[in-house]
């Protein structure tokens, strides 16, 4: 075999295999769907056939005193809202949510801001979400404080 033929059957097998993995990986449309917010949720989610089943994320903030751990039978059960409590108070929308487990992380707590992973069942009329993983998120990480970014002069690069 010489190399030409060699060098053509080696790129034939991975482009094959690349052809394979994008098809195989593309097919499900919610692959690249990271999460939906509560309020996009509510609005898919009338047609509780059609979500039924299927792996689901939603993105929110623990409602202010929803938390209940039952050590008995071991899950935590919360209200996920919309809005961050400590901006728009009460919310008009919650979700009801079961994670079946004790180990929350660290940062879950009242107004965290939270991801839930898992399935949407009917509980008689109301819909509960029945979480595999709770994802805490910081966001204070991630944010510039006011004071110190105002008291930097703009175009001074030797302050920071």
């Amino acid at each position: 075999m010489t190399k030409g033929v060699q060098l053509a059957l080696g790129a034939t097998i991975i482009f094959s295999l690349l052809g394979w993995y994008g098809y195989s990986n593309l097919e499900v449309p919610s692959t690249f769907q990271y999460f939906q917010t509560l309020d996009e949720f509510l609005a898919t989610s009338s047609d509780s056939e059609a979500m039924s089943g299927k792996s689901l994320r939603v993105h929110g903030y623990v409602a202010t005193g929803s938390i209940d751990r039952n050590l008995q039978a071991k899950h935590v059960t919360f209200k996920v809202q919309n809005d961050p409590p400590h901006k728009s108070g009460a919310a008009a929308s919650t979700l009801f949510v079961k994670f079946q487990g004790l180990e929350t992380p660290d940062l879950f707590q009242d107004g965290a801001d939270v991801v839930v992973e898992g399935t949407l069942t009917s509980s008689g009329s109301d819909q509960v979400f029945l979480a595999d993983n709770v994802l805490a998120k910081c966001p204070s990480k991630f944010e510039a404080n006011a004071e110190v970014t105002a008291s930097i002069p703009q175009g001074d690069a030797t302050s920071l």
